[in-house]
């Protein structure tokens, strides 16, 4: 695609196209959708009842003056900018706001302690920042620091909230509308004479993740241009998509798939952020795409699930799903959006594939799903890549006249076209390719990071020549599929040499409905290691089992699991099976919002009290129908996406 550039900026050092003539940079970008989508609807939300829409064109002039309110404030090129907001119009505007002036956007997740947004805030320097009024709340203090504080959402809410006291001298408080109210004429002109370079940084995201530790991923417009040209040339979109969108935009895969790849292929956006009305919203938008992770899509089975037996169907899915089984065995065709087209119709009924990022996708949850005739696409990536590395590839033929896709369970499919991904060993966990067909991913590409913020030793150990080390253990097999066995520091080695992969044996005993959560770790018992697991049990599967006299003795509940973990054990090497259990009454530690599995605060000893497992049971049933309900943030660079 070669477009002229239509911005007014003068001209930069650096090529702001690359040689096919896509964009380089942000501002360019921005030019480039609209004289493609202008009058076309580019993001929309319902609130109070009521649709608010905006145009690419909009979207672009909206997004300039912020850049001119911020350039009045004070606010200048490499800048940082915080944006701690829930999805919104006025979150894009202020994002695009931010990198049309050449500044940097610093994103950070709303549902973060205190102290989490605070180091984000002041690690990065961010001198400004736009913050919704749930925000304001929770982080005034932090907010205080800065010196120019944008409230975003309703007016009348902010008034509620006053500003916080301003511990930096001139510092202001404002709405979005005031803050382009104040635009000066100079103000314009130095958001409009803004030189953006492709190797400029756009944003710093913060980590934190699965095993402690905290870094700003640096990203530039390269990086995020490359990986929109990456993920345009090798999963099919168009500008007859619809994107309905849950997952929070601070996170880099639904950053980059909702505010980069959606405009550039004149998508549409619908953002919601409540998930108990995220059906509602599907049957009346008709999504023909769907971002999730794997919680996610859990959550949305069960929903289903529920949602039959209530209507007291339950017996006719249950003899659909037989149909569709049987009629794929036999014919290998998939039925499913045949039999279960009310089902469709309800999420309504035009969706062409979702795609999981985040973490890897449970199997049998990615079957149940397509048995119902809606594909489920894996993708991976770290936030380290802007996000994307590789994925699996589309192809309705595929998935509808064979089982191609069922075959494939637990792939995250071949690299992105422009993507390379190869393997080193891991000498420290004694695992060598050539020994085992299987080493440590790396990964290189235009979308891969300059480094880390302010930390060059974390720079040095995430990088080995142009090699991005992505920390997950894998293999690649004879079609390009990367095969994801887990992360090189948790594998656990043997007294044997035999390694044990905690993701791979989780994600084989967690098909038991009896078993909620699961971690496998190594334990040293009496100077050898082992493989053990923990265990949270699943109340409701158990109440079906022993009913009520049953929850309140520990060790029939303890006998019952175990009974599951020999049974789903056939399929795991004796080696890898654990020697032993402990079952904890708290589920496990995990991220946010992906809920990835948080390895690093897993301990070596649990306790189980039944009286505690019925009381946390219920919050946890809350915890994962709700995004960012946990306790501590995501990190990419811990998991896929």
């Amino acid at each position: 695609m070669v477009l002229e550039s239509t911005t007014a900026q003068v001209p930069s050092a650096a090529p702001i196209r690359d040689e096919d003539g896509a964009p380089l940079t942000f501002p360019v970008f921005l030019s480039d959708v609209v004289k493609l989508w202008g009058d076309k609807v580019a993001y929309q939300q319902k609130i109070r009842g009521n649709w608010q829409r905006a145009t690419y064109r909009e979207v672009l002039d909206r997004s300039r003056d912020v850049a001119a309110g911020l350039a009045t404030a004070g606010v200048r090129k490499g800048d940082r900018v915080a944006v701690i907001a829930e999805n919104s119009v006025e979150w894009v505007c202020a994002y695009n706001g931010i990198v049309l002036l050449g500044a940097i956007a610093v994103p950070v997740y709303y549902d973060l302690q205190p102290l989490e947004v605070e180091h984000a805030l002041t690690h990065s320097g961010a001198v400004a920042a736009f913050a919704s009024t749930r925000s304001l709340r929770r982080f005034k203090e932090a907010l205080a620091s800065m010196g120019t504080l944008v409230i975003v959402g309703e007016a009348e809410k902010a008034a509620e909230d006053p500003p916080p006291e301003f511990t930096t001298p001139n510092a202001f408080a404002c709405t979005m509308a005031e803050l382009t109210a104040r635009v000066t004429p100079d103000g314009r002109a130095l958001s409009e004479n803004a030189v953006v370079e492709p190797d400029n940084l756009a944003s710093i995201v913060f980590t934190s993740g699965t095993s402690g530790g905290s870094k700003g991923v640096m990203l530039t417009h390269r990086n995020f241009m490359a990986n929109l040209q990456q993920v345009r040339r090798s999963i099919p979109l168009n500008e007859k998509d619809r994107i309905a969108l849950v997952l929070p935009l601070h996170h880099a895969f639904p950053f980059t798939m909702s505010m980069v790849v959606a405009p550039y292929i004149g998508g549409e956006v619908t953002f919601e952020n409540d998930l108990r009305r995220i059906r509602d919203r599907m049957a009346e938008v008709k999504p023909t795409i769907f971002l999730g992770v794997p919680q996610l899509f859990e959550v949305m089975w069960r929903n289903i699930l529920h949602s039959i037996e209530v209507q007291g169907r339950m017996e006719t899915f249950k003899k659909g799903m037989r149909i569709a089984e049987a009629t794929k065995k036999r014919t290998g065709v998939n039925i499913g959006r045949i039999v279960f087209r009310e089902l469709h119709a309800k999420l309504g009924g035009s969706i062409r594939f979702a795609v999981n990022g985040g973490a890897a996708l449970n199997p049998q949850v990615g079957l149940n799903f397509a048995k119902i005739g809606l594909p489920i696409i894996q993708g991976w990536g770290l936030t380290e890549a802007a996000p994307c590395l590789a994925a699996q590839r589309w192809n309705p033929r595929k998935f509808y006249m064979s089982s191609y896709y069922e075959e494939r369970l637990g792939t995250v499919g071949p690299a992105l076209d422009g993507v390379e991904i190869a393997l080193i060993d891991v000498p420290e966990k004694e695992l060598y390719v050539h020994l085992h067909g299987e080493g440590e991913l790396v990964a290189r590409g235009d979308n891969v990071m300059p480094g880390y913020w302010q930390a060059e030793e974390a720079t040095e150990n995430a990088k080995v020549g142009e090699w991005l080390r992505t920390g997950d253990v894998g293999r690649i097999d004879a079609e390009g599929n990367v095969w994801i066995t887990g992360r090189s520091k948790f594998v656990i080695v043997l007294d044997s040499g035999e390694k044990v992969h905690p993701d791979e044996v989780e994600e084989k005993l967690e098909r038991s409905p009896l078993i909620e959560d699961i971690a496998v770790i190594g334990r040293k018992i009496r100077g050898k290691t082992q493989a053990w697991a923990i265990v949270y049990p699943n109340r409701d599967a158990i109440l079906e089992r022993l009913g009520e006299g049953g929850l309140g003795d520990a060790d029939r509940v303890r006998t019952l699991v175990q009974e599951e973990i020999e049974r789903h054990e056939e399929d795991i090497a004796p080696y890898k099976r654990p020697v032993d259990f402990m079952l904890t009454d708290l589920p496990m530690p995990r991220t946010l919002p992906l809920r990835k599995l948080a390895r690093g605060q897993i301990s070596d000893s649990y306790t189980f009290e039944p009286e505690q497992w019925a009381q946390s049971w219920p919050q946890h049933l809350e915890d994962i129908a709700t995004p960012g309900s946990s306790n501590t943030s995501d990190d990419e660079s811990d998991g896929q996406a």
